[in-house]
């Protein structure tokens, strides 16, 4: 009897698998790191893997492995070669990583900013601006974009950390991060021509090419809106365990805002909108809330975090539970995804480095950002994490890779908006 052995990915591979799943549907990102383990592996380098090795080192169906391996074939991450067999006959096929991870991981993302870039220009001509891209920019080793100034879309808080985290000047670009006073004023301060890229919420930039600014989304940050509806027990008198306990309350919620737009969704969409109060108080919703003037208060989920740990006893619904609502997303004019595409895929390589590494090490990355923020590293790192387990995943992201969306997802909000009234508010 014959006996055959073969690596499989453990714990120790995650971090490998994450780098490369920021570009990759993620088994293709389990496949890459298991070939590119082998070869930088003592005992496995130079030798192919077969279609059986694979199968067991990722624990995936012959179908799925077959699929994954044309893909990355295609893409130029691996190669195809033969497996050497003591069996008469063809020698069967096998795979290799064509390069080792520092080269790879750079291939990908490389491979991936290409795509969002082109994507990008999909979702603008649907949203009615056709933009002719050049994504087939030269590689971050040749590239000298410049100068990328990034408003955000609050002061620099946890939820940013993988930003702060971009390793941007290698990938050809030298970038700037500045808070804005909310996801308006960071699109206000791109459509001003003050910042190239900037960070805002879905619903805001709807309404602003709803009104005619020239601004066009390239890529999400997170997934998934990050919009509640909290309140306190002893404001509440209760628990607020559903949006449907909202109905005969009044409800904080501010005006032209992110969270005004989606909480006036939020309502409309659970059938409760025209049986709530709405207290009109522009960025004082919490106090409206403390103060007594309000029952319920819209705001982003750090904001429950932070009552819990003044000590109040919170409830909060989350939008994003309900409705599928994309998050922030990145947004830039029309001029700039036509004429500054070698800028925008650095800052977008950065940006993914940045998130990878911020989820291998979210203390490093949360410590970076608490040096731009004056909190914690520990409440920093609290709302990473909370942010990383609630609104980054989604499918999107599990075939395609960070910072995917599509024309589908922006025109499904646009009605949902407007059927609530909420696209010109």
């Amino acid at each position: 009897m014959r006996v055959r052995e073969f690596p499989i990915l453990g714990d120790e591979d995650e971090r490998t698998v994450e780098a490369f799943a920021t570009g990759l549907d993620r088994e293709a990102a389990r496949v890459l790191a298991y070939l590119v383990g082998r070869e930088e592996s003592d005992r496995f380098s130079g030798d192919a893997a077969s279609r059986l090795a694979v199968r067991v080192g990722v624990d995936l169906g012959r179908g799925r492995v077959s699929d994954v391996l044309g893909t990355l074939t295609e893409l130029g991450l691996v190669v195809e070669t033969t497996v050497d067999s003591e069996a008469p006959g063809r020698p069967p096929k096998g795979w290799r990583a064509a390069a080792g991870h520092e080269r790879t991981v750079s291939r990908v993302r490389d491979y991936h900013s290409e795509a969002l870039l082109d994507q990008a220009a999909t979702v603008a001509s649907t949203l009615g601006d056709d933009i002719a891209v050049d994504t087939a920019g030269p590689p971050p080793s040749d590239r000298d974009a410049g100068a990328v100034e990034v408003g955000l879309n609050w002061e620099p808080n946890g939820l940013h950390a993988p930003l702060f985290a971009g390793p941007y000047a290698d990938h050809g670009v030298d970038v700037t991060l500045t808070g804005c006073r909310g996801s308006r004023a960071a699109l206000s301060a791109v459509a001003d021509g003050d910042v190239d890229v900037g960070l805002t919420g879905a619903a805001t930039l709807l309404r602003a090419h709803v009104s005619g600014e020239d601004i066009v989304p390239l890529a999400l940050y997170y997934q998934r809106a990050m919009v509640v509806l909290y309140t306190t027990r002893s404001a509440f008198g209760g628990p607020l365990r559903s949006v449907e306990d909202v109905r005969g309350r009044r409800v904080a919620m501010p005006a032209g805002s992110e969270t005004g737009a989606l909480g006036r969704l939020f309502l409309a969409q659970a059938g409760v909108v025209d049986d709530v109060t709405v207290v009109r108080a522009d960025g004082e919703e919490r106090e409206a809330l403390l103060d007594g003037d309000a029952d319920v208060a819209t705001g982003v989920f750090t904001d429950p975090l932070e009552l819990e740990a003044a000590g109040f006893d919170v409830d909060s619904v989350l939008l994003a539970d309900h409705f599928p609502v994309p998050g922030p997303a990145f947004v830039v004019r029309r001029e700039t995804l036509r004429e500054r595409p070698d800028a925008l895929r650095g800052f977008l390589e950065g940006a993914m480095a940045g998130w990878a590494d911020a989820q291998n090490d979210p203390e490093a990355a949360a410590a970076t950002v608490a040096d731009h923020s004056g909190d914690s590293v520990a409440d920093e790192r609290r709302k990473l994490e909370g942010a990383f387990d609630r609104f980054a995943g989604g499918d999107a992201v599990e075939k395609n890779g960070w910072g995917w969306h599509s024309a589908e997802t922006w025109e499904r909000l646009r009605v949902a908006l407007e059927q609530a009234a909420a696209i010109d508010r």
